[in-house]
């Protein structure tokens, strides 16, 4: 039990006082109020201490998750394996646009990986390829999936910072956070993560339809935990392909008189769109569980998102 020392320490002195000052009658009558009133200072604070200690358990949030900090380390490889978000676009609030639209602003920027697998811009025309570093001269070599090539020159590196030349202008700032996913298919926008947005080149049957809606899931379920493993603030969703309607503690799905381009690119033609859409509909009225015991709403949405994902197969 927790006391307020200084209150107690001057009920002591008063307590005291009353033993030198009055006489035994006068004693009988003020000690059971002495000892009542030090019980129930006593109780009071203790009750205080309780709620606040359980406020603070309640909100904690301890799920576990493979980042790892880049912060020790002076290679430049490693340092440049993350998530690398161009410092103006973030300056002038492109990702807090509503990116449900057809009409957007391109966010720019690279994740490399360790594996050797790129992605360029994610949140826009999304480009998917290989990367490879000559660390003396510093310049980056990408060949993308489509057989087109890239150059990048470093200027400069930090742990969260990047001074990258990636064309005839002046170098772009971007930045990190100075953390990575060591379980790489952790991270939403790892490559294989990510196929389900390439249109594909014919037309899909149910089967294949299907398993794309259920990559689509499964992507955002991993976009929500990152986003909490990351310890973001706040979620943004601008420029990702999607039928979804995000609360928080709730989901729903857009209506298909309203998907949008991004959305229908994702498949042969607009018709399969709409049957990926229907796949989602059927089961968004389906009971899943929502962990009432998770204080962080942002991974209750992952863990239903998962649910979801098994009920589609």
């Amino acid at each position: 039990m927790k006391i307020n020392i200084l209150c107690f320490i001057n009920l002591t002195e008063n307590f005291w006082n009353l033993l030198i000052n009055f006489d035994k009658k006068k004693l009988k009558r003020i000690l059971p109020i002495a000892l009542l009133f030090a019980t129930v200072l006593c109780s009071c604070d203790n009750s205080n201490t309780t709620k606040n200690d359980k406020e603070k358990t309640v909100s904690k949030d301890t799920s576990s998750n493979s980042l790892v900090t880049l912060s020790a380390t002076n290679s430049i490889t490693e340092m440049l394996c993350q998530n690398w978000e161009d410092k103006a676009d973030i300056d002038d609030g492109v990702l807090s646009g509503a990116g449900d639209g057809d009409l957007l602003i391109p966010f720019r920027s690279y994740v490399f990986f360790d594996d050797g697998s790129v992605v360029i811009n994610p949140r826009d025309i999304m480009k998917t390829g290989k990367w490879k570093l000559d660390e003396k001269s510093k310049r980056i070599s990408i060949v993308l999936e489509d057989g087109s090539k890239k150059d990048c020159q470093i200027n400069a590196i930090g742990v969260k910072s990047l001074l990258l030349k990636t064309g005839a202008g002046k170098p772009g700032k971007y930045v990190a956070d100075g953390k990575k996913h060591s379980v790489l298919s952790d991270d939403p926008f790892y490559p294989a993560n990510n196929k389900w947005r390439i249109k594909p080149a014919h037309v899909e049957d149910a089967s294949a339809i299907k398993k794309r809606i259920i990559d689509c899931v499964n992507f955002y379920s991993k976009f929500f935990k990152d986003n909490a493993d990351h310890g973001a603030r706040s979620i943004s969703f601008y420029g990702l392909p999607s039928c979804f309607k995000w609360y928080a503690g709730g989901i729903s799905i857009t209506n298909k008189a309203k998907l949008n381009q991004k959305w229908i690119d994702c498949f042969y033609n607009k018709e399969q769109a709409v049957q990926g859409q229907q796949l989602l509909e059927n089961i968004i009225g389906k009971k899943f569980k929502w962990d009432k015991t998770q204080p962080r709403w942002v991974r209750q949405s992952a863990d239903v998102l998962l649910q979801m994902a098994d009920s589609l197969k």
